[in-house]
């Protein structure tokens, strides 16, 4: 009986994973890959939520200091003149909306590099593959900027901002797993091993 509870078949123990592998052969690596894509998908989520607070702080602050200075107002208003692009109001949502994205996919890199993506990393940091994460990013700060000015034009902005944080999530998460972190082969940086895209 105490032996067949170390082997984990009483007690409400669980198989052991070599077992359940030996049982289902063929599931046991794609459940592995997806469970481990998962894993890192949470992990990004965490080190999104750190900097979606850094990010959304940054936005809020500066798009109060640009809309309480007379200095500030004017020089969007020439601005928006100038470029037929909007109002001012929209142009003071894409300049603070930018500094935050700059503190945050800078806090982001660091972060993601040193856990959600430490394999593939070697957790050290980079220049040339901060350049990479902050080049890909941009794709995620259009969507992020586009959706917040869209949104914002029926919404209030705090919701506004909540859509594009969401918006920029997933396209983010996509360009870091797919690209900037993909698999290195015999670790040699910017060669795919097999398997990745």
């Amino acid at each position: 009986m105490a032996s067949a509870k170390r082997d984990g078949r009483m007690g409400g123990e669980t198989m052991e994973p070599s077992r359940i592998e030996a049982l289902f052969p063929r599931a046991a690596p794609a459940v592995r890959r997806r469970a481990g894509v998962l894993r890192k998908a949470a992990s990004f989520a965490v080190v999104g939520v750190v900097n979606t607070v850094v990010d959304a702080s940054v936005f809020f602050v500066a798009l109060m200091g640009l809309q309480s200075a007379a200095a500030s107002v004017r020089a969007f208003e020439t601005a928006a003149g100038v470029c037929g692009c909007g109002d001012a109001d929209d142009l003071m949502l894409i300049a603070a909306n930018l500094m935050g994205w700059v503190v945050g996919v800078t806090g982001s890199y660091v972060l993601n590099s040193t856990f959600t993506f430490a394999e593939e990393s070697g957790r050290t940091l980079r220049l040339r593959d901060y350049g990479a994460f902050a080049a890909s990013g941009v794709l995620g700060a259009i969507a992020n900027t586009a959706t917040l000015v869209l949104v914002a034009q029926v919404m209030p902005v705090w919701f506004a901002k909540a859509c594009a944080i969401l918006v920029s999530f997933v396209v983010n998460f996509t360009m870091s797993h797919f690209v900037v972190f993909r698999k290195r082969r015999d670790g040699v940086p910017g060669e795919t091993g097999p398997g990745t895209v």
